[in-house]
């Protein structure tokens, strides 16, 4: 019982700790607009919020660092997105080798996963505050899907038809990032990440930015509020996914997070 009870009772250092780990959960607008092709068609662009509105919605965000050096850290990072809703449509959508005609009722899933992983240099360090270059590889994983059933929509399908499409994209990231120490425990921290590629079937680009405000009185609790914006635009021509992606989320986010 003595370890825990002394880790309880340890000051926190933020900017000395080896380890930091947050959980988020976010009051978030989402833009999406994603296009599936087909072998013989071009897909319609569809506004998912504006089609399906929100449904049932899952979000969390997960970031860590491990501190292995005074100005050398790892950093990782786990965002998941999905949700899933039925609908009746007011316009035909041309999806995959699919159409979906206006008046059938089809069911939309839509899952989105960022993960990140990035090595951090403090290019700038003092006693309450550093500044670090970034430099790492988010891996972004997508999967969407519409199907309905000919029983119920109306007379207007033949026979039930479904169709989906995944993506794993990895799109590398550079980036910068602040902590600053206030008096009371409190800590802020702002971070940005950037980059666009174009190679083989991908092409796009990745923005996240973010700043944050904790109070952190004790190792074990500490109560974030802030806010981020993360956007990634890719055109992918694969096997699995051929067509588009430009989505973004924004919005207020609360963690919770503990160092040791």
């Amino acid at each position: 019982m003595s370890a825990p009870a002394a880790w309880a009772g340890e000051t926190p250092d933020v900017l000395n700790d080896p380890w930091q780990l947050s959980l988020g959960g976010f009051i978030v607008d989402t833009d999406t607009e994603v296009r599936l092709n087909g072998d013989t068609q071009t897909g319609t662009d569809v506004d998912w919020e504006s089609t399906f509105g929100s449904g049932d919605v899952t979000r969390f965000r997960i970031d860590g660092q491990w501190r292995f050096a005074e100005r050398h850290k790892a950093r990782f990072m786990w965002f998941s997105s999905s949700r899933s809703k039925s609908t009746t449509l007011e316009e035909d959508i041309e999806w995959g080798d699919e159409t979906f005609p206006v008046n059938a009722k089809v069911d939309g899933e839509f899952n989105f996963d960022i993960y990140e992983l990035a090595y951090e240099y403090a290019f700038l360090r003092r006693d309450s505050y550093e500044l670090s270059g970034t430099i790492g590889l988010h891996y972004t994983e997508l999967s969407l899907s519409l199907e309905a059933e000919a029983a119920s929509s109306g007379g207007t399908l033949t026979a039930d038809i479904k169709e989906e499409g995944s993506v794993g994209a990895p799109l590398p990231v550079i980036g910068v990032r602040g902590l600053w120490q206030l008096p009371h425990n409190f800590w802020i921290e702002a971070q940005a990440q950037f980059f666009a590629i174009s190679i083989d079937e991908y092409d796009g680009n990745l923005q996240d930015y973010k700043v944050m405000a904790t109070w952190q009185p004790k190792k074990w609790l500490g109560i974030g509020l802030g806010y981020n914006r993360f956007s990634v635009d890719v055109d992918v021509d694969s096997d699995k996914f051929d067509g588009s992606l430009d989505w973004t989320y924004e919005g207020p986010m609360l963690t919770y997070s503990a160092v040791f």
